[in-house]
């Protein structure tokens, strides 16, 4: 879900006026848009590690003829846990390599993890096989979550640096749908050759990019860096080595760069990268308090047991369908709405479709015959896909990429990662359990409430970034509050 965080992209647009135009159209772009959705291709694994749990868990469970061991409830609690756990070690790793050796090195490294976890799927014979795989998937997950929002923002020129960044959530949805379309309708082991086949096509075709011209800059690899930009801005050389330049002058204007970590830990509590790390973190938290991914994982079983009247797998696939869609919708709406109306907008909406649906699981608990209205989870769960991901769902990575600088980038992606991963492990290990003690209703009632929470923060500590440079937000972010500052007179002013 993860140094001096001198705030936001250090990018070469965040002051150049030739990257800030709004006349730069898809011809100057359109090379950042294919290396964003290809790099993002890794996010597509991501989302299949995820759909594969929320599609094979009741096989898994019933002992179907194709899968390879029957499972207790206990032990698929173990199989979505795991993969959160691994999260957490691959954000690490992944914070390491991006720096030692580059975004893009990362994040193919990230891809050899899907590869072997999904070939353990396959051949799987016993419960601690498939264990293995999850924690190896889960390293690959944690390392691309860690290294996707600093490659993408890194290329990414200002005016569609929000738009790149949504892609990084769109393609993980795109990567559950994929799984709940085909899963139902395969054998076990066809459906982990045919997840098997979405790395290897991210390898194929991310390969022949170009590193971040950032990651090369802070190496000193000159020429490569001007290489780099000349190819991602669609210019010749003379003009990128002047947004070379500028580049530099941006990493030169942060404190003196150290491959340290105790040094990069160091800047991740200046000021400035604490709020902004505070902004992630609590946007973060709130997407594990919304309970989205265990509803997620285990929304097939949920639609089972609410008797809804329609097939679970076509309500499953209905469901993760509509939030593609939704998460698209961010992507063309960010860069005219802003991040901080979109949040606003989708925090609401999420308190108050959660609030029905733990009012409908409320009125189920205590026996009120609700037959003739058994389609309302589907319809609430709809309508909660639709409002998490045009704003709480894909803006939060979109945000990492933007609030810090690349010096302290890794660290505090890592950082969040980690967060999210123990979290995530937390909500997912014992979902079930308090579900079976205290009723499904208490745990939506919560989600709800955590989702109504962050509404108010966003309308109080969250500030807009939309089409604003690194200097801009590193201004707004150094006054004393989140959302106001001091003018000459000491009188309070609201930041519009």
């Amino acid at each position: 879900m993860s140094g001096n965080m001198d705030f936001l992209m250090e990018t070469p647009e965040a002051t150049s006026p030739h990257t800030t135009k709004e006349s730069s159209n898809f011809r100057s772009q359109k090379k950042q848009w294919f290396a964003s959705i290809s790099a993002t291709l890794s996010m597509v694994a991501v989302g299949t590690v995820y759909g594969w749990t929320t599609t094979i868990l009741d096989r898994l469970q019933r002992g179907d003829k194709d899968v390879p061991v029957q499972i207790t409830l206990f032990q698929s609690e173990w199989i979505v846990s795991l993969t959160v756990i691994a999260t957490m070690f691959g954000s690490f790793l992944g914070a390491f390599l991006s720096d030692i050796f580059g975004r893009k090195i990362c994040l193919l490294c990230s891809s050899f993890f899907f590869i072997i976890g999904w070939l353990n799927i396959i051949f799987a014979g016993n419960i601690i096989a498939l264990y293995a795989a999850r924690i190896i998937s889960g390293v690959g997950v944690g390392m691309s979550y860690t290294t996707n929002p600093m490659y993408v923002s890194e290329i990414a020129d200002t005016n569609i640096r929000g738009a790149l960044g949504t892609l990084i959530a769109i393609n993980v949805f795109t990567g559950s749908l994929l799984t709940c379309s085909i899963g139902p309708y395969v054998s076990y082991t066809n459906l982990g050759i045919i997840l098997l086949i979405v790395p290897i096509l991210f390898v194929a075709t991310f390969i022949w990019f170009p590193e971040s011209p950032y990651y090369l800059a802070m190496k000193n690899r000159n020429d490569a860096a001007a290489q780099s930009i000349a190819f991602f801005k669609n210019i010749n050389i003379n003009k990128a080595r002047e947004e070379l330049e500028l580049i530099r002058n941006n990493i030169n204007e942060t404190q003196e760069q150290s491959e340290n970590i105790k040094m990069k830990i160091h800047r991740l509590l200046s000021y400035n990268n604490r709020k902004a790390f505070i902004i992630v973190l609590f946007l973060i938290v709130t997407q594990q308090f919304s309970g989205n991914f265990t509803t997620m994982q285990y929304l097939t079983g949920l639609f089972t047991q609410a008797r809804i009247g329609i097939d679970p797998n076509i309500a499953t696939i209905f469901v993760v369908a509509v939030g593609l869609v939704s998460g698209t919708l961010a992507t063309m709406t960010v860069e005219r709405a802003g991040r901080r109306k979109l949040l606003m907008i989708s925090t609401f909406s999420c308190a108050l479709s959660l609030f029905i649906l733990a009012i409908y699981l409320y009125l189920d608990h205590i026996q009120i015959n609700l037959i003739k209205i058994n389609i309302l989870p589907v319809i609430v769960i709809v309508l909660f896909q639709i409002a998490y991901q045009i704003g709480l769902g894909t803006l939060p990575n979109a945000l990492i990429g933007e609030l810090f600088p690349t010096n302290a980038k890794s660290v505090a992606a890592a950082g969040i990662t980690i967060s999210d991963g123990i979290l995530g492990f937390a909500v997912s290990k014992f979902y079930l359990e308090i579900e079976h003690s205290l009723g499904g209703y208490s745990l939506y009632f919560f989600f709800a409430g955590s989702c109504a929470l962050a509404f108010i923060f966003v309308i109080i500590c969250i500030p807009e970034t939309k089409n604003k440079s690194f200097s801009e937000i590193q201004e707004e972010l150094s006054q004393s509050e989140f959302r106001y500052f001091k003018n000459s007179n000491n009188q309070r002013k609201v930041v519009a």
